[in-house]
């Protein structure tokens, strides 16, 4: 009798043995799986090109002031003159001023 519950012993400890590893791959393998998530997820914060996070969110008015102003420059330039070179100067003026501007609107140290 011993010896039957010296086996039943050693498969019980070898089926708990078993059972460790399983549980220990399976911990392992959902560690890699959420290491490879958290990977892919920063490698695609980085490479995004456009950043829309809570500052952005709270300059929308911001952009949309500034876009007004370059529409209402245009509006108020083609009445005035009536000529598309007069138009497309004011365009070239504003691309090149638009990061002055920007700074200007946008400069987180003067807030």
């Amino acid at each position: 009798m011993s010896k039957q519950r010296a086996r039943a012993r050693a498969e019980r400890e070898a089926a708990q043995v078993l059972r460790a590893a399983e549980q220990q791959r399976r911990v392992d393998d959902e560690r890699s799986e959420q290491q490879r998530r958290d990977r892919r997820a920063a490698r695609w914060r980085r490479n995004r090109l456009w950043r829309h996070g809570p500052q952005f969110r709270r300059d929308k008015e911001k952009w949309a002031l500034l876009a007004t102003v370059l529409v209402l420059a245009l509006l108020v330039t083609y009445i005035l003159t009536g000529s598309a070179a007069a138009v497309l100067l004011v365009v070239l003026v504003g691309l090149i001023a638009a990061p002055a501007v920007a700074m200007l609107v946008f400069d987180r140290r003067s807030s």
